[in-house]
């Protein structure tokens, strides 16, 4: 018996793409305000201050990437529960 290669999906595809789309895009909004706010910091007077903001937005970058690629892999390969 045949696999049906088109089969139908739980969740679709543009529900990933736009849920990764999503997620770049706060994060870009997170490293211009990370960015604004460490100079805001840095001219205030309190650079000790700028690495606690760097590594948390360091951490931030890393946890949205990592849903974006999350997001890139249910995109082609499906949710592995469901499919």
């Amino acid at each position: 018996m045949e696999r049906n290669a088109a089969r139908d999906r739980y969740v679709p595809r543009s529900t990933w793409t736009t849920m990764s789309c999503e997620t770049l895009s706060a994060l870009t909004t997170v490293l211009a305000l990370a960015f604004a706010a460490s100079l805001l910091t840095a001219s205030i007077g309190a650079p000790e201050d700028v690495v606690t903001i760097a590594v948390a937005t360091v951490g931030i970058v890393a946890v949205g990437l990592t849903l974006a690629r999350l997001f890139t892999r249910f995109e082609a390969n499906g949710l592995p529960v469901l499919e």
